[in-house]
Formats: structure tokens, C-alpha cells, sequence
């Protein structure tokens, strides 16, 4: 008897911990339906600015290449080479960087409308 008190104390508050997340997320469906909204914008801004470097880091791939096939003409061809690989390989840097944040916003929404989805949706 005496265990039967501690077990009955520790199911309660395991419940009561269990069913938490649900009612905060029945009680919060237009905060997540609002909060899914600004993760999307953030994660379009993303997509934007991706799609704006990726000209610009073909653009330095192919002045990277034009200064490659004159490198051996003189030690200044050599330097603008190497310069010109310098700024491609900043681009290819950033379009990752940018691609990697992207691709975390977007597993972000996904998670968010997943979640949204099982407490806010009925059938």
C-alpha cells in the first residue's frame, strides 16, 4: 500500500506531461498556422537570394575557366587566375551556405505544417 501512492503520484504527473503538447497545440492552431506562414516567407527569401547567386557563381566558374586557359602566358595571368578561382570558390561557399540554411527552412516548414497537421486538422 504504502508503494501504491508514489506510483499513482508518478502516473499522474507522467500523464499530465503527456497530454501537455496536445492541449497547447489545440489552444495555439492559429499561432502555429501563423507561425508555419512566417517560416514559409523566410524560407521563399531564401530560395530568392539562392537564385540570385547561382548566376553569379557561373558567372565567376566562367571567368575562372577563361582566366585557367592563360594562366601559363605570364606570372600576372597566373595571379588573375588564382584571383579569379579565389572569388569562384567564395561563390560556390556561399551558394552552399545559402543552400544549406534553405534546405533547413524548409525541413523547418515541413515540420511545423507536419505537427500543424496531427493537432489542428480534423477529419
Amino acid at each position: 500500500m504504502k508503494y501504491l501512492l508514489p506510483m499513482v503520484a508518478a502516473l499522474a504527473v507522467v500523464s499530465t506531461a503527456a497530454a501537455a503538447p496536445n492541449a497547447f497545440a489545440y489552444e495555439s492552431c492559429s499561432k502555429q498556422a501563423a507561425s508555419i506562414e512566417t517560416a514559409r516567407q523566410a524560407a521563399l527569401e531564401l530560395k530568392a537570394e539562392r537564385n540570385a547567386v547561382v548566376p553569379e557563381l557561373e558567372a565567376a566558374g566562367d571567368a575562372w575557366e577563361d582566366a585557367q586557359t592563360v594562366r601559363n602566358f605570364s606570372a600576372d595571368h597566373a595571379m588573375r587566375a588564382d584571383q579569379a578561382k579565389v572569388a569562384y570558390d567564395a561563390s560556390k561557399s556561399k551558394l552552399r551556405s545559402i543552400e544549406a540554411e534553405l534546405q533547413e527552412a524548409v525541413a523547418n516548414v515541413n515540420e511545423r505544417v507536419s505537427v500543424y497537421n496531427r493537432h489542428c486538422a480534423s477529419d
